[in-house]
């Protein structure tokens, strides 16, 4: 049993102990090559994509914690690790970011992992996600279009990168660089689910053509 789990007594309710990010590295295992090249993509993502997404700069330090900590319950389940890191994460918030965004990027980690259709999305408001305030709770979603697409950018950890972005009439076209463009480019594809229920713009991701 973990030291969460030893924390979490069932029925009572914890107030939230903010940790720095460092210390959430070291208490629960994150893998930090993978999530510094997720937060690495993140970046590269939310500037690119600036002009859809509509996020102001003040939220590009958010998205690029939330993706430092999306793994946070790895460690701790892997298989349901997005319900973990959730957990861990209104435990034991970022304490680099001001209260307000703390449950965005528990629920960001909640919703890295599996496919995300309109049924998904409407049942979440049958979980706590749904008292959060609406602003909220669309922040969140956007946060968690981008992490989950730079998540998938690293899917191979062959240090995959952005290539060469080209802009059409409501469709982007990303060429996927690296050793692993071919798995990462396709699981992109996948994971960009949840930004295609957001936005009417398409992206497109393919992986990078040699050039002899």
């Amino acid at each position: 049993m973990t030291e969460f789990h030893e924390m979490k007594p069932q029925g009572k309710v914890l107030l939230p102990r903010p940790l720095p990010l460092e210390a959430l590295y070291h208490k629960y295992g994150i893998e930090r090559s993978h999530a510094d090249n997720v937060a690495r993509n993140v970046l590269e993502l939310f500037d690119v994509l600036a002009p859809v997404h509509g996020l102001g700069p003040e939220f590009r330090k958010l998205v690029e914690i939330a993706a430092l900590v999306h793994d946070s319950g790895v460690a701790t389940d892997m298989e349901n690790h997005h319900k973990a890191g959730r957990d861990i994460l209104l435990l034991h918030p970022p304490a680099n970011l001001p209260e307000k965004l703390w449950q965005v990027v528990a629920w960001t980690a909640f919703l890295h992992k599996k496919k995300i259709g309109k049924k998904k999305l409407h049942k979440l408001n049958e979980k706590e996600f749904g008292n959060m305030p609406e602003d909220l709770q669309a922040l969140t979603l956007k946060v968690a279009a981008l992490v989950r697409l730079a998540d998938a950018l690293d899917y191979s950890r062959l240090e995959s990168r952005l290539g060469e972005v080209t802009f059409g009439k409501q469709r982007i076209r990303f060429e996927i660089k690296g050793n692993g463009s071919v798995i990462d480019a396709e699981r992109m594809r996948k994971k960009g689910d949840l930004w295609h229920l957001l936005y009417n713009t398409k992206l497109d991701f393919v992986p990078e053509i040699k050039r002899r």
